[in-house]
Order: C-alpha cells, then sequence, then structure tokens
C-alpha cells in the first residue's frame, strides 16, 4: 500500500468519494464536489493501483495556523483496516508541514467515535449536510 499527496483533486480521489458518499450514502455530487477541491491537499490509499480511501485538507480561513481536514472516504469493502487512520494520519503531517497548529472537521455525528479515538473533541451545536448530522471537531497539534 501507498498513500500520495497531491494538490489538487485527483482522478482516484473523486472515485473514491463518488463511491462512498454519492452512490453508497446519497449524497449529490453538487454537494460533495466543491470549489475548495482545487485548491486543497488529497491524500489517497492505493493497493496495486486501486485506490481504497481519500480525504482532503486546506488553510482554514477562520483561524490563524488553522486547517481543516474533510471527506474522509474508504470503500465499504476495506472498511475496519484503519485505512481512515491512515489518511488523517498523513493529512496531519502535511498539515504540521505547512505551520499548522489546530485542525478542525465537520464529522458525520456517526463517525464522532472514530474522530475521539484519533484525539479530536467535538464542540458546537449539530448541523445538518443533506439531512446527515454533523457536529464540529477540533485538535490542537
Amino acid at each position: 500500500m501507498e498513500i500520495t499527496i497531491t494538490k489538487g483533486l485527483p482522478d482516484a480521489g473523486r472515485q473514491v468519494r463518488l463511491a462512498v458518499f454519492v452512490r453508497e450514502q446519497g449524497f449529490t455530487e453538487a454537494s460533495e464536489f466543491d470549489g475548495t477541491d482545487a485548491a486543497a491537499w488529497h491524500a489517497v490509499i492505493w493497493e496495486d493501483g486501486v485506490p481504497l480511501a481519500t480525504g482532503r485538507l486546506f488553510p482554514d480561513a477562520k483561524r490563524e495556523a488553522g486547517y481543516t481536514i474533510g471527506r474522509i472516504a474508504v470503500r465499504r469493502e476495506r472498511r475496519g483496516e484503519r485505512l481512515g487512520a491512515r489518511v488523517m494520519g498523513a493529512l496531519e503531517e502535511k498539515a504540521r508541514s505547512l505551520g499548522a497548529r489546530e485542525i478542525h472537521l465537520c464529522a458525520q455525528v456517526r463517525a464522532k467515535g472514530f474522530y475521539e479515538s484519533l484525539g479530536y473533541t467535538a464542540y458546537g451545536e449539530i448541523v445538518y449536510d443533506e439531512s446527515v448530522p454533523h457536529t464540529m471537531m477540533e485538535k490542537r497539534l
């Protein structure tokens, strides 16, 4: 397995997000893919030329030295192998190299425990994205 990090959304990352967020979870393509993708750093985990997991990182305009991680997705058949944690680790490392002191994310409530296991803490009220409850979370680096 290898992890690549590139600026701008690679087709491999798009494939994983389409499989997970659009086809599996029912989000619309219009809400899943946005203007942030072009400027964000994207991590992709590969095995034998097949993209298995992805996520993105971008500067948080509201916070000095803050970055946002999002769109963490792992193909259904590969869940439970800690690929999401590996994506998060790669993106956190990239954020540190860019001078980040904190990372924020907006997690689906059902994934809150996953992010807590990586050291993130929830804050604020529940928000909804396409009727799916989300919570804001943060981690100091």
